[in-house]
């Protein structure tokens, strides 16, 4: 974009220098040296659905050190979720997975309070469980994990409670368009699927942690290491608490990628008990079974075909495993209907159920809904046109819709930069050629690509407020996170692009419930658009300001005052300058004696712009999914992948890896390179390597990262391998055209590598991840 100085310049990320000097604090660190710091354990469930009969906790009252036990009776009798209101903060009657929360101790040592866990006792009378969410969406299932689900409070989107199939399901996404079931009936080839993914972790280093206590007058200060809306509003919502009861804080994050913990919850029910601060880290264990982890998927689909090389219909059924609670699950299930928008879809029939079990709680991750059914449709479009004998990149380019079509879900495609992407990925994976022969016959090469999308979300807003100092420095307050993608550089050279300044004039405030403003929080791939265009409303806001008292004090018009170099000028004379103090009352001609000395303005504090950005979201029909504006923005995007697979042991290398995304426009290139690089890693991760493993009771036998694999770097392509590409699409409503990619980097890598994998071996994988195990079985049945 012309005339652009530091938007879209790689200048130094603001955290960098902290961070590499080891500078930068965490939540974990907040209160250290505090006297009278107490640390907290919890008590979890050995079962995976048992009634609590009783707890006695008189042995572990009784260790030396332990300052207090909560339990249910203790904490609030009231059920809260995000969509579905249906879990107690401790369980107060019956415990629904291994992991479930039971009690929890303050100790004035780490090790006191483990201890003292192994001293409650806890009688329990087990119950049924059920494990397979095909099983457990039956009519007749003969386990219930929540018997009173129809009695439960649902805050948002309220619709997809109809329509149940069973006592066990608890939500119904559906998408109608067309006639379905005629375009089958003409269809030349009719093709189906059946994919499934295991659940994955986050594996962000920092563990889960909160610190909390109580100020004196009698208010809680709360730090997180989770992101700050994500816990304020839910912490005031459990607890029944009023913004002025509960002050959140947090920094920055140690990895997120989606994450939600819950220690948090325990903190503030010990701090209010003891009247102590309170320190709760979790182990790598809890953390993977606490973490509200992506989760477990099937999905059938069924395309009816055209031999012009075109889809007539799509009909996917998918039911989704969310666990013994739902918290993000019923919007996972939601947004991730969003997938089909890249494809153009005359006749779709959709089906999405989330489904109680007894696992642990599910939640977001990268992605949030779309990898996870990508995995299969774009797996489903190389089937499709090896049926139809077509190539399948001219199959994608075919069936991709163009600027100004209407999308599956009834929206004006806009913004869309996908079939550049898929030529870019095929030019440099040098699609149409051969991989080259490994000169082992028993390791065999292949390439394989995938497009994949990421929606923004258009109901939800943003606010950001701009203050600028006397000495012409700017202060940003915003409500987002920083959590290493780059958010707070990305603002600051929004305001310093907009007040032509230098990045050091540029100061940050977030992540502090006492001072920022609302914001729906760093999900969705939203941020930069979201709170980017908040703040250039604030931004023109404060701007207004300074021109109307500018106007006042030199006398010309508004519109002749320019705004830049930390002060303001006339536009007809530029060569006339003015510092920003030029504007504080000290030098009002009416100043007189100490007033000489004030630096607030004479009728305001200071020069302080506000603004809010809110997607204005259309209504969506709850038979249909039909709906204009029901995604803000989709940030499109295709991988490819060269792959060698090892025909005797079923190891996957990927080779290469090669990436190109529409951004709108790239704010940061070095920044949003990396957020591609890292979200392919995390990708290839996701295919080949990570996914839960339970056992026959419902116990998770990998909660850790010696059993729980993921990539090293030894495991990666680099350097040319790994290329990354924008092809850039503006967006009318974006940042000087900007919308967000970080989530998107990770949506096609997992199916990319498993078309690579026919290419190579010519079996088709249907279960992610793909280990070595699976790929034998595969090449076993083949060969059967």
């Amino acid at each position: 974009m012309a005339g652009l100085c530091i938007v879209g310049t790689d200048v130094t990320k603001i955290d960098a220098p902290a961070k590499a000097l080891g500078k930068t604090k965490y939540a974990s660190e907040q209160g250290i040296g505090v006297p009278g710091m107490l640390h907290g354990k919890v008590l979890f469930s050995p079962h995976a659905h048992a009634r609590i009969v009783g707890i006695d906790a008189s042995k572990a009252l009784k260790l030396k050190g332990v300052k207090a036990v909560v339990t249910g009776k203790d904490a609030p009798a009231n059920r809260t979720g995000l969509l579905i209101d249906d879990r107690h903060v401790l369980c107060r009657e019956v415990v629904r997975f291994v992991g479930d929360p039971v009690a929890c101790i303050a100790a004035d040592r780490v090790e006191t309070a483990e201890e003292a866990l192994d001293l409650i006792e806890v009688e329990y009378e087990i119950l049924p469980a059920v494990f397979d969410p095909e099983l457990a969406m039956e009519p007749d299932c003969p386990a219930i994990v929540h018997t009173d689900l129809a009695n439960y409070n649902r805050p948002l989107y309220q619709y997809m409670g109809n329509d149940l199939p069973g006592p066990n399901v608890h939500t119904h996404h559906k998408i109608r368009k067309g006639d379905v079931d005629r375009a089958f009936a003409e269809a030349d080839h009719v093709v189906e699927g059946r994919y499934e993914i295991d659940r994955m972790t986050h594996c962000q280093f920092e563990p889960y942690n909160a610190v909390c206590y109580v100020e004196d007058d009698g208010t809680l200060t709360l730090w997180t290491s989770a992101r700050l809306c994500e816990t304020h509003e839910p912490m005031m919502k459990a607890f029944g608490l009023s913004p002025s009861q509960l002050r959140t804080r947090t920094g920055y994050l140690g990895g997120m990628f989606g994450l939600l913990g819950r220690p948090e919850r325990f903190t503030i029910l010990l701090a209010r008990k003891t009247g102590k601060p309170v320190k709760m880290v979790y182990t790598r264990e809890e953390s993977f079974i606490e973490g509200l982890n992506r989760l477990a998927e099937i999905v059938y689909i069924k395309d009816a075909l055209k031999k012009d090389g075109t889809i007539l219909a799509r009909e996917i059924k998918s039911i989704i495993n969310t666990g013994a609670y739902t918290q993000h699950g019923p919007l996972v299930i939601r947004n991730g209907a969003f997938h089909a928008s890249q494809y153009r879809l005359p006749n779709y029939r959709w089906d999405a159920y989330g489904v109680y079990t007894n696992q642990p709680a599910c939640g977001p991750v990268r992605g949030f809904g779309s990898a996870e059914v990508l995995w299969a449709t774009e797996q489903q479009m190389d089937v499709d046109a090896k049926t139809l004998g077509v190539d399948p990149l001219e199959f994608r380019l075919r069936n991709t819709p163009d600027e100004g079509e209407k999308d599956v879900r009834g929206t004006t495609v806009h913004s869309t930069g996908a079939k550049g992407c898929l030529k870019q990925v095929a030019e440099w994976i040098e699609w149409g050629q051969p991989s080259a022969k490994s000169a082992e016959s028993h390791i065999k090469t292949g390439k394989g690509f995938a497009l994949g999308n990421k929606y923004s979300m258009a109901d939800t807003a943003s606010s950001a407020v701009i203050t600028v100092k006397m000495d012409g420095s700017l202060e940003v307050i915003h409500g987002g996170d920083d959590c290493g993608q780059g958010l707070n550089t990305v603002l600051a050279q929004i305001a310093a692009e907009e007040f032509c300044v230098p990045m050091e004039k540029v100061h940050l405030v977030w992540g502090d419930s006492a001072r920022s403003p609302y914001d729906f929080g760093t999900a969705s791939s939203r941020s930069t658009l979201y709170i980017g265009n908040a703040l250039l409303k604030a931004c023109e806001d404060a701007k207004r300001q300074i021109r109307e008292l500018a106007s006042c004090r030199i006398g010309t018009p508004p519109e002749n005052i320019g705004i830049g170099n930390g002060g303001f000028f006339l536009i007809d004379d530029p060569d006339r300058e003015y510092p920003m103090s030029q504007l504080a009352l000290r030098n009002h001609p009416e100043a007189r004696g100490a007033i000489k000395g004030a630096m607030c303005l004479d009728e305001s504090a200071e020069i302080r712009g506000s603004g809010v950005f809110w997607g204005r979201p259309g209504i969506e029909d709850p038979e249909t999914g039909q709906g204009e504006r029901l995604a803000l923005s989709y940030a499109y995007g295709a991988q490819a992948a060269e792959v060698a697979v090892d025909t005797e042991t079923g190891e996957v290398t990927v080779l290469r890896l090669h990436s190109a995304f529409d951004n709108g426009k790239t704010m940061h290139p070095a920044m949003c390179e990396a957020q591609i690089e890292g979200g392919a890693v995390m990708g290839i991760g996701s295919a080949l390597y990570e996914g839960y493993q339970f056992d026959a009771a419902g116990r998770l036998q990998n909660p850790n990262f010696h059993d729980y694999k993921i990539c090293s770097i030894g495991e990666v392509p680099t350097g040319d391998d790994l290329k990354v590409a924008f092809v850039e699409a503006p967006h009318k409503e974006g940042p000087y055209g900007a919308k967000g990619v970080g989530e998107a980097a990770m949506c096609p890598t997992a199916s990319a590598i498993a078309n690579a994998i026919y290419d190579a071996v010519g079996v088709r994988l249907t279960h992610l991840p793909m280990t070595p195990e699976r790929v034998l079985a595969a090449l076993k049945a083949k060969q059967a």
